[in-house]
């Protein structure tokens, strides 16, 4: 199986194609490549379209849950969860 190097993020995957030409998505950061692989040798992998790398978006904080977005009021008291001996 042909090995592919994602130029986006440098993921190393495989596709079972020994002949293909044609447009693959990189499994780790979704970039969009064409790929031209010739009796199972990869000639050309070209970027279409640029993945995301998985830390850039912590580092959006508007992304983040804050601590009052995660805290719901289910009209339970915290007394309600603790069982008494």
């Amino acid at each position: 199986m042909p090995e592919i190097v994602c130029p986006s993020c440098g993921a190393h995957f495989k596709i079972e194609e020994m002949d293909y030409e044609g447009e693959v998505s990189c499994p780790s950061c979704k970039a969009l490549l064409h790929v031209i692989i010739s009796e199972g040798v990869v000639e050309e992998v070209d970027l279409i379209e640029e993945g995301f790398e998985e830390e850039s978006w912590l580092e959006d904080e508007d992304l983040w849950e804050t601590e009052e977005e995660e805290e719901e009021d289910w009209g339970l008291a915290e007394e309600d969860f603790w069982e008494e001996e």
